[in-house]
């Protein structure tokens, strides 16, 4: 895989304290309109929704959205992080959640951080009874992409190493979907985001 040794050692683990910090105030809020858009884009799934986790949460950002959408959802918002402390501190890996208890589970720029992602994703599959959509930042977005993001980061040393050290090693769309076919997922259908250096993934 073309993210080798850097994915293990710099990504698969939650933000915790000054980088969780770090990624609200400076990271996150370069997305933009992204989690206006993924509501607009998932309508036919969310809008009919009872209950929807939100795996990787962070600091909330895509619940909020959702939730001043459609009044009637239930978020449930998980992420292993100690520093988040809105959200359900739990890994993807042991879901506190019995048998179909969600709806629809979005994972919005977290599965690359998940350390073991076959165990995660056979984990959604025992929890939510429809969709799982994946966001994940794809190491073969154009450059045009990576820089409408890039510009938007915080701090002059996150513009510098975004394309190269994050979204260039980022874990590929046909990765992720491999592990997901594997996790017993019959239907993997791949979208790119015109906007922001992301692919979205529809696991059904």
């Amino acid at each position: 895989m073309r993210f080798g040794l850097l994915d293990p050692w710099l990504f698969r683990h939650p933000f915790e304290n000054g980088s969780a910090r770090r990624y609200a105030r400076d990271e996150r809020p370069a997305f933009g309109d992204l989690d206006r858009r993924l509501c607009d884009r998932w309508e036919r799934d969310l809008a009919p929704a009872r209950v929807v986790l939100d795996l990787g949460a962070g600091p909330g950002t895509f619940a909020a959205t959702a939730r001043a959408r459609w009044a009637h959802l239930t978020v449930i918002t998980a992420d292993p992080s100690r520093t988040y402390r809105s959200t359900a501190r739990c890994r993807g890996e042991a879901l506190p959640l019995r048998d179909g208890a969600v709806d629809v589970a979005v994972l919005v720029s977290s599965i690359r951080h998940v350390r073991d992602r076959a165990a995660t994703l056979l984990e959604l599959r025992r929890v939510v009874r429809g969709p799982v959509w994946i966001v994940e930042l794809d190491p073969d977005a154009d450059r045009r992409r990576v820089r409408t993001h890039a510009s938007a980061l915080g701090t002059p040393l996150l513009r510098a190493v975004f394309g190269p050290l994050v979204v260039r090693t980022a874990p590929t769309a046909e990765a992720i979907a491999a592990i997901a076919r594997a996790a017993g997922w019959a239907h993997v259908d791949r979208e790119d985001d015109p906007v922001q250096p992301v692919y979205l993934l529809r696991l059904s």
